[in-house]
């Protein structure tokens, strides 16, 4: 497992983590969400024993970094947003030079890299060299240099940053399958990501962690409580005429669509029976609960409005 305690760094007076407490437990995948400059890298480089935190404590399976660094190291499969590779080593070559480094020779140390190649799906390329591979191809180079070893946790930052749409499904089938019997931390700021690889979340502002949720709670707060998204062939005109005869009510986008008008309405609490009241009559095709914008959700999680511990429910579905 991974576990941190009261960690502190601070660059030129600059607060970067702010008593960051966690725990990973084996068998699961936790994300570090929040907007950029939170202290996501910061605090993945403390915690991989890329850096020296000012105070607190990391310990991986059971070993202290403070004390036991290279134990723990030992321990740790580490990918960071701009991972360091041999541009002109192949990926074998370079997985066999890691390996050895590390004590692993022979039938192994061969096994150990072709299983990782499996896993990331880099079977094709393993014999070519890295300089000719396309970027995202070897950022899945790095992922197999973190994860051929069998380390206790594995810790990435940014993991689909460079991927295309079927090497992301690779990455999130391979960190199903590492996650048995080991403890994953990814940290990213993009909600789609983590909400299709994580299956808890730990939201971060200035340094601390500010909210927690699991990945369904996630996307239950794409929802709004608040905001309903009509659809209607009617003239806007009389959209906006029929809205404003209800207290509570108001238009906040209008869009075009192919069934006619898209209609976004600001209602005050759960609005909804005044909504249906002020629609009658109307040619209503659709009315749903309006989502969030990932960057708009962003900005919901580490405000103060976002409570970790007290989640908004709001089953949203056609009306």
């Amino acid at each position: 497992m991974i576990k941190v305690e009261n960690l502190k760094k601070a660059y030129g007076g600059k607060t970067a983590l702010c008593g960051l407490t966690l725990n990973v437990e084996k068998g699961e995948i936790c994300a570090l969400t929040g907007l950029r400059g939170a202290g996501k890298t910061t605090a993945m480089d403390i915690i991989a024993g890329a850096m020296q935190a000012d105070s607190g404590q990391v310990e991986i399976d059971g070993v202290r970094l403070d004390s036991e660094i290279s134990a723990a190291r030992q321990k740790i499969g580490y990918v960071p947003s701009k991972p360091p590779v041999y541009q002109d080593m192949t990926p074998r070559a370079y997985l066999k030079f890691l390996a050895d480094a590390r004590g692993y020779s022979g039938r192994e140390a061969a096994e150990m890299i072709d299983h990782a190649f499996e896993l990331m799906n880099l079977q094709d390329v393993s014999d070519k060299p890295v300089k000719r591979l396309a970027r995202g191809v070897r950022r899945m180079v790095s992922m197999a240099q973190a994860v051929f070893f069998g380390p206790s946790a594995l810790l990435i930052d940014e993991p689909s940053d460079e991927l295309d749409p079927k090497e992301v499904l690779t990455l999130r089938n391979a960190l199903t399958e590492l996650a048995k019997g080991r403890a994953v931390l990814l940290a990213s700021s993009n909600l789609t990501e983590i909400e299709t690889l994580a299956d808890r979340i730990l939201v971060m502002d200035k340094g601390r962690i500010v909210g927690e949720c699991g990945r369904h709670e996630l996307q239950n707060l794409y929802v709004m409580t608040d905001e309903m998204c009509v659809v209607t062939r009617s003239p806007r005109e009389a959209v906006e005429k029929a809205l404003a005869k209800e207290k509570g009510l108001s238009v906040t986008d209008v869009l075009n669509c192919a069934d006619g008008l898209s209609v976004r309405v600001k209602m005050q609490g759960d609005g909804r029976a005044q909504l249906f009241r002020a629609l009658n009559g109307l040619e209503v095709l659709e009315m749903t609960a309006a989502r969030r914008k990932p960057d708009e959700l962003m900005e919901y999680l580490v405000s103060e409005r976002f409570d970790g511990s007290r989640l908004e429910r709001f089953e949203g579905g056609n009306a």
